[in-house]
């Protein structure tokens, strides 16, 4: 556990805070303050397991063990929050994969939609025809 503000704001620089629940997915390395024995106490995290109730199981080098995510008295009462960092870029890799497949949805309806406009204009334009020779018959009677 580290307590020195300089060293925990080197470890934190490329870091976003996040509030949980958060939608983890699992291998995601997981920073966290959190308070030990009255003291407030940075430490380098693990892995995300899992999240529990008011808890996450965290995992680092075959070793696992859980952070409360709110620590309270015996009343229920909230009296402390840990806070929990993840690199800037965890999740940028998903959100790119993301963003490709919903360009390449987007691009597939295009396609649809105009295949649609295309054969919407022919039929106006034969509706117009069709028009013009019923006319020609009702004024030739």
């Amino acid at each position: 556990m580290i307590k020195d503000i300089n060293i925990i704001k080197k470890h934190l620089k490329d870091c976003s805070e996040i509030e949980l629940p958060y939608p983890f997915e699992k291998e995601v390395y997981i920073k966290y303050i959190t308070l030990k024995d009255g003291e407030e106490v940075f430490s380098l995290g693990g892995k995300f397991m899992r999240l529990l109730d008011d808890k996450i199981i965290l995992s680092n080098a075959g070793k696992s063990w859980t952070v409360p995510i709110n620590l309270k008295n015996k009343k229920g009462d909230i009296i402390y929050k840990s806070r929990f960092f993840v690199d800037k870029n965890f999740d940028k890799e998903k959100d790119l994969d993301e963003v490709l497949e919903l360009k390449s949805i987007i691009k597939a309806q295009q396609e649809i939609i105009d295949k649609m406009s295309k054969s919407l204009k022919l039929k106006s334009d034969e509706n117009e025809k069709m028009k013009i020779i019923l006319q020609r018959i009702k004024d030739s009677r």
